[in-house]
């Protein structure tokens, strides 16, 4: 891939377009992700979540509500998004159109029928986060945590999941969780996160957990959401975090993930990709190659490691 590749980790804009229809193209005012956006900035692939919320009454068959939203993006000619499952598939993209990797954000989805993860694989999923805020049959997530660790079925989902080549995202789940999954052998990534070093907030990664990160070569995707950031919202918080967090992974191990379309504001600086050059630019004035490597390189290299 080029140098000036760039992606985002987590967008949760398949939510949006299950509940409200239409496309992504040009734009879309109600939206934080549109096509015209996405093409300002550059944007070569974007973590599409299918993000089910806890205590949700059908989260099956809304999971699948998500990705049938997903396949009318991909299927639809006029719309330059395409789904990707594979790093591989990145270099026969067209100009102008984006990679969708797909996500799960709350393994509730599932309904604990381990079985299913085979039925995702199939529709092109590739990483999975276990939990959202609170805890459910497979571990606890940040807002409901009593120490405790994944449970035996999370344990069984981890091992399946990593045999069908995919990554497990912790950017909900409590530190004891995250343990676990490094003695799992698991492949990590936190989509989503930001240091509690920096600014003392439970959705926040503290030291202890980004030094089992590092030891098996986990990768963070920065979030840019102003409480996670701390009282200075501005990009020169979000820098802060990513060196922080560079000091105990290492400047290959962070990259990029906004979370927009499931956050309410951005922080000031960045409204949305449209701002890809602009934050580039603060990366870079920190440390040369800092932006390029943050801003797509490095989670392309962390891909190739793990796909399968």
């Amino acid at each position: 891939m080029s140098q000036d590749f760039r992606a985002d980790l987590h967008v949760d804009t398949l939510s949006l377009l299950a509940e409200r229809d239409g496309g992504l193209t040009p734009r879309r005012t109600d939206f934080q992700v549109d096509t015209e956006r996405c093409q300002s900035g550059g944007i070569h692939l974007l973590g599409t979540a299918v993000f089910t919320v806890d205590g949700h009454g059908s989260p099956w068959e809304h999971c699948l509500s998500l990705l049938e939203a997903r396949d009318r993006l991909h299927q639809d000619s006029s719309e330059p998004f395409q789904i990707v499952s594979h790093p591989d598939q990145m270099s026969g993209l067209a100009a102008g159109v984006v990679g969708m990797l797909t996500t799960i954000e709350n393994g509730i989805a599932l309904e604990g029928e381990v079985q299913r993860l085979e039925i995702l694989h199939e529709r092109g999923v590739r990483v999975l986060g276990l939990v959202w805020n609170a805890a459910n049959e497979l571990g606890q997530g940040c807002h409901e945590d009593t120490g405790e660790g994944l449970t035996q079925l999370g344990k069984e989902m981890v091992r399946e999941a990593t045999s069908l080549g995919w990554a497990i995202d912790i950017s909900h789940l409590n530190p004891r969780g995250v343990l676990d999954l490094c003695e799992l052998g698991a492949t990590i990534v936190a989509t989503h996160s930001n240091s509690r070093q920096i600014h003392d907030h439970v959705r926040n990664l503290d030291d202890e957990t980004l030094r089992a990160l590092a030891a098996v070569n986990s990768l963070v995707g920065v979030n840019v959401f102003p409480p996670f950031l701390g009282g200075d919202s501005r990009t020169e918080a979000f820098v802060e975090h990513v060196l922080h967090i560079a000091g105990i992974l290492g400047e290959e191990r962070l990259a990029l993930g906004t979370d927009l379309d499931g956050i309410s504001r951005t922080m000031d600086g960045f409204r949305d990709h449209r701002d890809m050059d602009s934050l580039h630019g603060v990366l870079e004035s920190k440390k040369p190659g800092l932006g390029s490597a943050v801003l797509g390189n490095n989670f392309m290299n962390f891909w190739r490691s793990w796909a399968v």
